[in-house]
C-alpha cells in the first residue's frame, strides 16, 4: 500500500452547477473514477468536507466575524445536513467515517480500520480552507503513515485549485509527505489564481500527475 487519495471538498455546493459556490469545470466523472478505483484496489481515501452552521461567519447572511475580524461575504454554502453539503453522487465509498472539527477524539481505532481495509474513506470536517484546520487531521495522518509499511504518496484532487486544494497540497508537503496533484481531477476559480497556486505547489515539492497514474 503506497498510495493514499486525498479528496478535497467534492461536495454538491462546489461541484454541481446548482451549487451555491459552483466551480465551473468540476471534473465529477474523474472524481467518481478515482474513488471507484481506490475502493477496488483498497487504496485509502482521506478527504475534507466544508461543514458550516447556518450562521457561519463566512456567510454574507451572518453578522459574525472571523477570528481575525474577517467578513468574506460568501453565499451560504455547505451547511451541514443540507443537500449542498452532501458529497457528489458516486464519490462516497460504502464504508466511511466523518471526523468532526473538534480538538480531541479517538483516532487510532479509525486508523486501524483504514489499514485493515474496513473503512474505505475518512473525511475531516472543516470551516476554513485547509484540511489541517481540523485538529484531528495532523494526528491522524501521522499515525497512519507511521503504521504503513512504506511512506505513501498522497494524491490530491478536488476543488478549488486556488483555495482548498492548494491548502491541502501545501499542508501535506510542508509536513514532509510525498504529495502529487492530479491535474485532470481539479478545477479552479480563476485562471490567474489557478496558475499561481500550481506554481506555488510545485515550488513546495508537489509533483504534478494525471488520473491515469492512479487508475492504472
Amino acid at each position: 500500500m503506497n498510495k493514499v487519495l486525498v479528496d478535497v471538498d467534492v461536495q454538491r455546493d462546489f461541484c454541481e452547477p446548482s451549487g451555491a459556490l459552483y466551480v465551473p469545470g468540476s471534473p465529477n466523472d474523474v472524481f467518481r473514477a478515482l474513488v471507484a478505483r481506490a475502493v477496488e484496489a483498497r487504496i485509502p481515501i482521506l478527504g475534507s468536507v466544508d461543514s458550516h452552521a447556518w450562521d457561519a461567519w463566512e456567510f454574507d447572511s451572518s453578522e459574525a466575524h472571523g477570528p481575525a475580524g474577517e467578513r468574506p461575504g460568501f453565499p451560504d454554502h455547505c451547511v451541514k445536513g443540507t443537500p449542498g453539503w452532501l458529497k457528489v453522487e458516486g464519490t462516497l465509498p460504502r464504508r466511511f467515517r466523518f471526523l468532526p472539527n473538534v480538538p480531541d477524539a479517538p483516532i487510532l481505532p479509525v486508523v486501524d480500520e483504514v489499514l485493515r481495509g474496513q473503512t474505505e474513506g475518512v473525511y475531516f470536517e472543516k470551516e476554513v480552507y485547509s484540511m489541517f484546520a481540523n485538529p484531528l487531521a495532523e494526528r491522524f495522518l501521522r499515525a497512519l503513515v507511521d503504521r504503513m509499511e512504506a511512506p505513501p504518496t498522497f494524491f490530491v484532487f478536488g476543488v478549488a485549485t486556488d483555495y482548498c486544494v492548494r491548502a491541502a497540497a501545501l499542508g501535506l508537503a510542508e509536513r514532509g509527505h510525498r504529495t502529487a496533484l492530479v491535474t485532470d481531477a481539479i478545477a479552479g476559480i480563476t485562471p490567474e489564481g489557478t496558475a499561481r497556486a500550481l506554481e506555488e505547489m510545485q515550488s513546495a515539492g508537489v509533483r504534478l500527475t494525471r488520473a491515469a497514474e492512479v487508475l492504472s
